[in-house]
């Protein structure tokens, strides 16, 4: 009897923790979380000028279904924008969706299965804009081995207030998150595309999340 009694303890006590575990990962995941009208919020993100400083939109548009099905987004956008004086173009991309498959995607993962090399790794960079201060993640990639063709990639993520280069943003202790991503060519000299478009960009993206 004894010996049946803590056999079933064992397996209650393996439920429970096979139960727990899959709740804690739903909660990274951001599977249990229950909100109000999310894409509604995510429509805000495309509230957006079409002129941004010396930044001009030239093609606007969204991620690819498969991105976000995989992302499970409630709002985003893919635009480009050029550079009035240098044109110089940069790709930006913003999410908003549950923290765990939008904190997992990281560029250094998503571009070296896209032909391309990590040619320095990543670095924090500071943005500060209307006495908020901002920090993203900077990496640099170059195509087919041509230095020629070097390109860097910032981002970083939001809760709703400044963003941050998270090290793990999946243990953020929030629900959602925003995350930002863009690419332009790298600093050659001491203008940087990437820092002068999020500069002109984040007043106007911070009035549209929350």
């Amino acid at each position: 009897m004894i010996r049946l009694h803590s056999r079933r303890f064992a397996v209650a006590a393996l439920l429970g923790l096979t139960l727990l575990s899959g709740v804690v990962h739903g909660y990274l995941d951001g599977r249990w979380t229950i909100g109000t009208d999310k894409q509604a919020v995510g429509d805000q993100l495309h509230d957006l000028p079409e002129t941004l400083g010396d930044w001009t939109l030239v093609e606007s548009g969204n991620l690819e279904e498969n991105a976000l099905q995989m992302l499970r987004c409630y709002g985003s956008f893919l635009n480009v924008y050029r550079h009035n004086d240098t044109k110089a173009l940069v790709n930006v991309a913003v999410m908003y969706g549950p923290r765990g498959p939008i904190a997992v995607h990281t560029p250094e993962v998503c571009y070296s299965s896209q032909g391309t090399d990590l040619v320095r790794e990543r670095r924090v960079e500071t943005i500060s804009v209307e006495n908020q201060e901002n920090r993203f993640w900077s990496v640099e990639f170059v195509r087919d081995n041509d230095p020629s063709s070097a390109f860097e990639v910032w981002y970083g993520w939001s809760d709703g207030g400044s963003w941050v280069a998270a090290e793990n943003p999946r243990y953020w202790m929030t629900d959602d998150l925003y995350k930002i991503q863009l690419s332009g060519p790298a600093s050659k000299t001491s203008f940087s595309a990437c820092k002068s478009f999020l500069t002109a960009l984040l007043p106007h993206l911070e009035q549209h999340i929350k």
